[in-house]
């Protein structure tokens, strides 16, 4: 298993492979950390919070609902666009871990990080299942366990933009791609939700010391049945803040055409002067 440009969270020192653990070196007291049976490695600390993350219901939504392919589309554009850069990926907010294995057929390694421990471990057994070339770590965003300038790729796909820590594990020439919601994303599922619905508004996390390097748009409309409708459903934020009457009105139906609208960025690292 390969470990390059992995660092330790608590010295900075390079990770590698021990046994059934990650050792740092060049360390007077060294740091490990354990390989669990999943495959996947906690570089939270002991103040980790087991409840961090996405709450295992949503977790278990959208394994449920991406399992299933509707955001292929999605998965595999950003993947064509890891593929371009090659070298290490680092998939922040990683979540259970489906567009991590799409990303990971174009780089030569790609690690997956995520606070979510239920949805980590998930990925790793995936992919130790069906021997994927990606790993997956439990942690922030904000303090990734990767080495300054490693990256060719950091990806962040629904997933909150540490701007600066990005910036730092990102090589010269790196490039940051961020997946977001489009604004008419899902609203055709929440005309059936709210009496007025909301167009989704531009995200305020995006970069504003990188180069924008280009901004598209992908949109379809397919069918969506039944069951898949209530896994979507699960996993989006509207399901903690719509009247239960609401909620059976959704998901009543035996189908619905929703609109999937997405806007993908791709930001340069500027070089410094």
């Amino acid at each position: 298993m390969k470990h390059l440009g992995l660092i330790c969270p608590v010295c900075g020192a390079a990770l590698v492979e021990n046994g059934n653990a990650l050792c740092c070196t060049g360390s007077v007291k060294k740091h490990n950390f354990d390989i669990s049976r999943a495959g996947h490695v906690n570089f939270a600390g002991g103040s980790y919070d087991p409840n961090s993350g996405d709450p295992a219901d949503m977790v278990r939504a959208r394994i449920a609902f991406l399992e299933k392919d509707h955001y292929a589309p999605l998965a595999d554009r950003v993947a064509a666009l890891v593929a371009e850069m090659g070298g290490i990926c680092v998939d922040a907010g990683c979540g259970s871990g489906y567009y991590t294995e799409k990303m990971s057929a174009g780089a030569d390694i790609t690690y997956g990080f995520d606070l979510s421990k239920t949805a980590v471990e998930y990925a790793a057994k995936k992919a130790k299942r069906e021997q994927k070339s990606c790993y997956y770590g439990v942690c922030s965003v904000y303090t990734l366990p990767v080495a300054d300038g490693a990256a060719s790729s950091v990806t962040s796909v629904f997933a909150p933009v540490a701007e600066e820590e990005f910036t730092r594990v990102l090589k010269k020439g790196g490039r940051l791609i961020i997946a977001a919601a489009a604004p008419d994303h899902l609203s055709d599922m929440k005309a059936m939700l709210y009496d007025t619905v909301t167009e989704n508004g531009e995200r305020g996390d995006l970069p504003r010391n990188m180069e924008l390097i280009s901004r598209e748009r992908l949109t379809y409309k397919p069918t969506v049945e039944k069951g898949d409708i209530a896994a979507l459903y699960a996993m989006t934020p509207y399901s903690r803040r719509t009247s239960r009457e609401s909620a059976e009105r959704l998901l009543s139906l035996d189908k619905l055409d929703i609109t999937f609208s997405f806007d993908v960025f791709v930001y340069a690292k500027k070089e410094q002067v």
